[in-house]
């Protein structure tokens, strides 16, 4: 029995994805995805004809950006052994599976030796391992691995019925996220370069068809397709307003490429010649750097200040995550200046640069998980650049800065749930009276396992004797969990009795909620509270208005 594959083979990586993942409670969008699975569980023939409550108010699902294919594959987990998030997220191995082995696969054909390491680093690593939960990148970035490993195979072997299977895993793909809409600019790329442009042709028209299908459908069910829905609702405002916030997206990129990227960093110093103990002062400085932003209480620590105004000029998070990014990146272009010359080099440069224009193209906000496709491209590249087998340390450098990250956002994560179950034992049995709340993301999800429902400020009417809970977000300005939809409501001192409140403070001052989900940095430190949560009964009936209104 080979035991080093048994051990650190795509399998064995697959299970410790698949098991990190299944210990964090659902965060941020994961309630959008498990509702939406809820409802297909019920209804797997219908699945926009209905209102989800997501930001404000109930709305139309097809106003959800909620592409179909993991959710009817959480559905189907559903109708198998029930609504558990924990068995929900063990359900997702084959998808872990599918991504390590198409990622070895991957690394066996462009880099061979880097099979168990490169693998090792793309699925353990910080850009990967704490992202899974129940969100759509990695099963996306999973099916769009395995359409490449198709499509090279088929080019490689001229076998059109691997090219065919890499269309329709690309379509699968696309229909889970639509940011693999670069999937097929990738297969054209190595078509180029080795002049099997025809099977790339062939391959983009399967997934094409495959997800033009699927949009059909929903015309003919709903007078309207969810992909264009969504389009139309990217579409506004005029170009220039577009190309700034375009623009805006680079500073994110470069800080969290900073944050998730660093050890390929320093693989690809590593290939283009850097002396190794200016790598390893390099990791020191990166991981001291980290370090200090998780356990320094200040959201955004000033170092100096414009000395006119007394504006911030510059704090921790971005000294930490802009030059460790800005690293990144030159040695990302060094590696590329290596790689010319060579077939499989320009189709690695190439993939890299797709992935970089469609970050741009097709990322509305910024967000850790959306470079993942760009760092595991990135990867592709260092392992061909390389000379040989990695220096193992970067590798170990790297699964430990992911390892890091999951226990934090792990940690982070039980807040929300911890919030509805403290406040629940405060409230008791509530008997006939009902329960209140405002919130979102896991906040929302475990309230409404709760069976609370929503308040809608200045519509929603609230009884003598009913419950209100209330997640408050801290009084300095930011986004901050649980995040009300824009519209938080006000509470009426004359309408409601303080009950009790409930606190979780902690002396890891690190978070990444929400800011790894939708920020600029990964973890930044706080001030506050992670949670305060705040208990009261009404007393007359009363409906709420939006706080700040007159």
């Amino acid at each position: 029995m080979n035991w080093k594959a048994l051990t650190t083979g795509p399998a064995a990586l697959a299970v410790l994805l698949t098991l990190g993942n299944a210990a964090k409670p659902p965060v941020v969008d994961d309630t959008a995805y498990l509702l939406f699975a809820r409802h297909l569980a019920a209804h797997p023939l219908d699945p926009y004809g209905w209102e989800l409550n997501w930001y404000v108010r109930p709305e139309p699902a097809m106003d959800i950006l909620l592409p179909p294919v993991l959710p009817y594959w959480l559905a189907l987990g559903i109708r198998l052994f029930g609504e558990q998030p924990t068995l929900l997220k063990l359900w997702l191995f084959p998808v872990c599976w599918l991504f390590t082995r198409s990622a070895g696969a991957l690394f066996a054909r462009f880099a061979p030796g880097w099979e168990r390491p490169g693998t090792t680093l793309t699925a353990l690593g910080p850009a990967v391992l704490p992202l899974v939960n129940f969100m759509l990148d990695v099963p996306a970035a999973a099916l769009g691995l395995a359409a490449v490993t198709a499509f090279v195979r088929g080019c490689d072997e001229r076998a059109a019925r691997r090219v065919a299977v890499a269309g329709l895993l690309c379509g699968l793909a696309m229909q889970t996220k639509y940011t693999t809409l670069t999937l097929p600019a990738v297969f054209l790329a190595y078509g180029l370069t080795r002049r099997r442009v025809g099977l790339a042709v062939g391959a983009t028209a399967v997934a094409v068809g495959l997800f033009v299908a699927w949009e059909l459908a929903l015309f003919g069910r709903y007078g309207e397709s969810h992909f264009v829905h969504q389009l139309g609702d990217q579409a506004g405002g005029d170009w220039r307003s577009k190309l700034d916030a375009k623009r805006d997206l680079f500073r994110p990129l470069v800080a969290q490429l900073g944050g998730l990227a660093a050890a390929w960093g320093l693989l690809a110093g590593w290939a283009v010649g850097v002396n190794r103990w200016v790598l390893v002062g390099l990791a020191g400085l990166v991981a001291g750097g980290y370090l200090a932003v998780a356990v320094t209480p200040a959201a955004n620590t000033v170092l100096l200040r414009n000395g006119d105004t007394g504006s911030p000029r510059l704090d921790l998070p971005s000294l930490v995550y802009l030059t460790a990014g800005y690293a990144v990146l030159a040695t990302m272009a060094a590696a590329c200046i290596r790689l010319r010359g060579s077939a499989d080099g320009w189709f690695l440069v190439g993939w890299l640069v797709v992935e970089l224009v469609g970050h741009f193209a097709l990322t509305p906000f910024p967000a850790s998980r959306r470079v993942i496709p760009v760092v595991i491209a990135f990867g592709f590249l260092v392992a061909r650049a390389s000379p040989d087998r990695p220096t193992r340390w970067p590798v170990g450098f790297g699964v430990a800065c992911g390892v890091g990250l999951l226990a934090l956002d792990t940690w982070d994560a039980r807040v929300e749930p911890a919030g509805v179950e403290a406040a629940a034992a405060l409230i008791g049995d509530p008997g006939p009276h009902a329960v209140w709340t405002q919130g979102h993301w896991g906040w929302q999800y475990a309230a409404d396992r709760r069976a609370w429902r929503l308040a809608i400020p200045d519509e929603t009417r609230l009884a003598v004797g009913d419950w209100l809970i209330m997640p408050d977000e801290p009084t300095a300005p930011g986004f901050y969990r649980p995040y009300h939809g824009g519209r938080k409501l006000a509470v009426e001192p004359t309408a409601t009795t303080l009950v009790g409140e409930w606190v979780w403070q902690d002396w890891l001052a690190g978070q990444t909620v929400p800011n790894l989900y939708g920020g600029v940095w990964p973890v930044v430190g706080r001030d506050h509270p992670r949670l305060r949560v705040t208990v009261y009964r009404v007393t007359r009936d009363w409906t709420p208005a939006t706080a700040g209104t007159p």
